[in-house]
């Protein structure tokens, strides 16, 4: 089966091939950063800073939560290191968060993130992964938790109030 972004966007989750899942999402970040970068329009950057902090916590509380947990035991180290990774990541979120979108601090904090994160996804793709994929761990319940995950963190976060006490 082959994993395309678009795929990944309509919440598709391909349970029997995790790790392409995650790549693909690593990849999408790049396509979004490069694109926030490009971008001339103030609107444009705002609507595609505001979509990619929300892809990578999205990210992050998957791979924290639902994936990590279960291949912390072929490198505790290793794996440890990718959550302090994720910290970083967080501050810089949550800064980014915090200030308008014409900040002047934006775009070198936007920069610092992407930096940050592509060092992050490429040792995870050539460290981590690799030694996944050695393993004999059963993918398919893997992605299949995975997916479960993902499922209900989309559920939460588009769940918005109706009206106070009230969810739609």
């Amino acid at each position: 089966m082959d994993i395309d972004s678009r795929m990944r966007q309509r919440g598709e989750f391909p349970t029997e091939q995790p790790i392409e899942a995650l790549k693909t999402d690593h990849a999408y970040a790049r396509e979004l950063f490069d694109s926030y970068f490009q971008a001339k329009d103030a609107g444009d950057r705002k609507d595609l800073g505001g979509h990619l902090l929300a892809l990578l916590e999205m990210h992050a509380e998957l791979e924290e939560n639902a994936f990590y947990p279960r291949v912390r035991e072929l490198d505790p180290s290793l794996v440890g290191h990718f959550e302090e990774e994720h910290g970083e990541a967080r501050r810089l979120i949550d800064t980014l968060k915090a200030m308008d979108a014409d900040d002047p601090q934006a775009e070198p904090l936007f920069r610092r993130l992407a930096g940050a994160i592509t060092t992050h996804v490429d040792a995870e793709e050539q460290q981590l992964f690799p030694k996944i994929e050695q393993a004999n761990l059963d993918m398919d319940a893997l992605g299949r938790e995975m997916q479960a995950y993902e499922i209900r963190l989309i559920a939460a976060r588009t769940q918005r109030p109706a009206a106070p006490g009230v969810r739609l």
